[in-house]
């Protein structure tokens, strides 16, 4: 079964169960139950790819800052091997 199948499927299993709910305990009961699977979905799968992904933003962040303040004590430092020279004239 491809994916398509498999999202035709489920759309329809869901909504026989939407048909099933006969009140409003019902629905709150189903609202209960789709909460719970989205907070465990998000705790389980985006949760630690999410970390992952913001830790290896935050070693090449820090590896683009290591480079600018190489670049700006490099610049420093021909600025003041510079000035020595121009101030014996």
């Amino acid at each position: 079964m491809d994916k398509f199948e498999e999202f035709g499927k489920r759309i329809d299993e869901e909504f026989a169960r939407l048909k099933r709910i006969k009140n409003f305990e019902d629905f709150g009961r189903r609202v209960d139950e789709e909460l719970a699977r989205v907070k465990s979905f998000v705790k389980e799968e985006v949760a630690p790819e999410t970390e992952k992904r913001t830790a290896q933003f935050l070693r090449e962040v820090s590896e683009k800052l290591r480079e600018a303040a190489s670049w700006i004590e490099a610049r420093n430092a021909a600025r003041s091997a510079q000035t020595p020279k121009d101030s014996q004239l």
